[in-house]
């Protein structure tokens, strides 16, 4: 006997031509917005507590869009954030680069409210458990703010899924809703490991120092800026187009987006 809907769990979302979609009642407002009417919504949108997830729908930002496995929106993850472009954004966004095959991942600081960028290479690559500060910089790789991060998945995919969990958690998608579109033959396994970066620099505008009066590394004197979702998502592709083409020993390919702020502008890397 099929599971019967109760009006405690869901509520409309518009009539279409096919009947009317349900959606969760405790569901993010920005993550209805990805979803179309005629869509089953109650197989794409999940709730846990304060964590939405949107699974398998696509993600436009400007004039950027990314067919998606999975957006998460946590309501605290803005809570005493000023106003701004944050406050319209996904806090982590995970999908699979059709042009390199490797897993993406876009996330956003829970205390700070800047945002990362994460690729998975898979255990053949010859990165492939390097610590990234051990990377020499003859490889080539360019990305902003310079790698700060390498690690294994994080405990790795779970048959059993928390969402509040995941939405905070660097690991790849443990099982796809759809086929990867023009991509490679390239599967990441349950050991990637991921090579990241942070935008939170001398030159980058954080929401939490905005908020609390604060010029994070004196910011404002070096014309900083918050890098937003269209930014950071461009920056994990032209991370992944770097570490795919180390991994077929092809030249690196030439960056798309924004030009990358001078590393001599961080004292923390120094002139």
């Amino acid at each position: 006997m099929a599971k019967k809907t109760t009006r405690a769990t869901l509520a409309r979302k518009g009539d279409t031509s096919t009947g009317t979609a349900l959606i969760p009642v405790k569901a993010h407002a920005r993550a209805l917005d990805l979803v179309s009417a005629r869509l089953d919504v109650d197989q794409i949108i999940k709730c846990e507590g304060d964590t939405t997830l949107v699974v398998g729908q696509p993600y436009k930002m400007g004039n950027v869009t990314i067919q998606t496995d999975e957006v998460y929106y946590v309501d605290g993850a803005r809570a005493g954030l000023s106003n701004g472009p944050w406050l319209g954004e996904a806090d982590k966004i995970a999908w699979r680069d059709p042009v390199t095959g490797y897993d993406c991942i876009m996330m956003r600081d829970r205390d700070e409210g800047f945002l990362s960028g994460y690729v998975g290479v898979p255990m053949r690559h010859p990165l492939y458990g390097y610590d990234h500060k051990a990377l020499p910089a003859g490889l080539g790789i360019q990305v902003h703010g310079g790698l700060s991060y390498s690690a294994t998945c994080e405990e790795g995919p779970t048959p059993e899924r928390r969402i509040m969990y995941e939405a905070r958690r660097i690991c790849h998608v443990a099982v796809r809703q759809f086929p990867i579109r023009n991509g490679s033959d390239h599967h990441v396994d349950d050991h990637a490991w991921w090579f990241g970066f942070e935008c939170n620099h001398l030159y980058d505008l954080v929401p939490a120092d905005l908020s609390r009066n604060l010029n994070h590394f004196l910011s404002a004197e070096t014309g900083g800026k918050y890098r937003d979702a269209t930014y950071v998502c461009t920056e994990v592709q032209n991370l992944a187009a770097q570490l795919r083409a180390i991994a077929d020993g092809c030249a690196i390919p030439a960056r798309r987006g924004d030009p990358l702020p001078p590393l001599g502008l961080d004292p923390q890397r120094g002139a």
